[in-house]
């Protein structure tokens, strides 16, 4: 239950309380004019309670970030590679909301897990999610393999069977419509401008170096543009 709805409770429990005190103290005018002056105070000093632990909450919550900002860019360095912290970053303009969802759903396709949710805003950040490889593979590599998966069916071959392919494609096509537009998902930079589409997987080195990030892509990026513009969606 929220902080807020919390002190609507009590505040309505204490109304009933003051009401039946005022009953039992005085029959008269005076003894609820009495009641109401005492439940004025009260609520006075409960909203003042609410504000204090609505101020706590944010710097909780700010705290947690901030230790999730850290080992986000850590870039997940233990040998295991069983645990990853993602923090994702979407500045798409008109579009953030539907980025957003579209970045939701490739998350949820390759297996990431939402831990705390974005920030209110368009310049709010997060999400932040856990990646838990089941094969102890790097994420580096599993997003790599997916990026240059993405135009593999230009020429009429076989689309691999990779998990998260199908999401990553619609969001790529979502950003060449929509954009000019940057996202970062963890270590996968994708960056829509007039005239291309690129994406790029950082290496845990560089990813350590975007803080904070400034939305640039570097120009060895793969440009899916081409691949883009040619798309035409499979026949149901």
């Amino acid at each position: 239950m929220r902080v807020r709805e919390l002190a609507i409770g009590a505040a309505a429990g204490a109304s009933a309380a003051y009401v039946a005190g005022a009953r039992g103290r005085g029959s008269g005018h005076a003894g609820i004019r009495g009641a109401l002056r005492d439940l004025a105070d009260d609520h006075e000093g409960l909203a003042r309670q609410v504000e204090s632990l609505q101020r706590g909450q944010e710097e909780m919550l700010e705290f947690i970030r901030s230790v999730l900002d850290d080992e986000a860019l850590s870039g997940g360095s233990g040998p295991a590679h069983r645990r990853r912290v993602i923090s994702v970053a979407v500045r798409a303009g008109e579009a953030d909301d539907v980025m957003r969802g579209l970045v939701g759903s490739f998350c949820d396709g390759i297996g990431m897990e939402v831990i705390l949710q974005a920030e209110g805003g368009a310049g709010g950040r997060g999400p932040y999610l856990v990646w838990r490889p089941p094969d102890g593979r790097p994420l580096e590599n599993v997003l790599a393999a997916l990026l240059t998966a993405v135009p593999g069916d230009c020429h009429g071959e076989r689309a691999p069977d990779l998990p998260g392919l199908d999401e990553l494609r619609r969001l790529l096509l979502a950003l060449h419509e929509r954009g000019p537009g940057t996202i970062r998902i963890g270590p996968l930079m994708l960056c829509r401008t007039p005239k291309s589409l690129l994406g790029r997987v950082m290496s845990p080195r560089e990813l350590a170096g975007l803080s904070p990030w400034d939305g640039h892509v570097p120009a060895s990026a793969l440009d899916l543009a081409p691949w883009a513009n040619g798309y035409r969606f499979p026949a149901a």
